[in-house]
């Protein structure tokens, strides 16, 4: 049996590692399922997508994204003052420094990371937390299999670490 070569039409499971351009871990998949996700579409950033490109399963790699091709670069005047009652609805929940909230704008929701917590408002940095960063991903992929016809219909993987409907 050959292993299949990752491409289009392909759905790929596996897991990772992220580091920071000082090698500091970020963040691991290897506590829960690996992800999943359907070659081709915009599921996972396109110069990870790249990297992946001919490569089967067993296949371990690490492929370092400068920031323009990641999250973009930081922009210092995305500073934002919002009243506290406009995120949470008045119900007074507990916001600390440091947490990423979901904001919502004229094009969807997106991250924000609270800097500073007053009694009325929350100073938010609307930057993606990763904007600005070169980042690394060591790779393992574990299966590579055929997309279903739902699958490629819907525009993403099913199953555990995909979308489960």
């Amino acid at each position: 049996m050959t292993e299949e070569a990752i491409g289009p039409g392909k759905v790929i499971a596996f897991h990772y590692d992220l580091y920071d351009e000082n090698a500091e871990k970020i963040e691991s998949s290897d506590v829960g399922d690996p992800l999943l996700f359907l070659f081709g579409q915009k599921t996972i950033l396109a110069a990870l997508q790249d990297a992946f490109l001919n490569k089967t399963a067993g296949d371990d790699f690490s492929v370092t994204i400068p920031h323009e091709r990641a999250y973009g670069r930081y922009y210092p005047d995305r500073m934002q003052r919002i009243p506290i009652k406009q995120i949470d609805g008045g119900k007074r929940q507990k916001f600390l420094v440091g947490q990423v909230i979901n904001l919502q704008g004229e094009r969807g929701g997106s991250p924000g990371t609270i800097v500073k917590v007053g009694k009325f408002n929350l100073d938010i940095d609307a930057n993606h937390p990763l904007a600005g960063k070169d980042l690394t991903f060591d790779v393992k992929i574990v299966t590579v299999r055929e997309a279903s016809e739902e699958e490629i219909a819907h525009g993403h993987a099913h199953g555990p670490g995909g979308h489960n409907h």
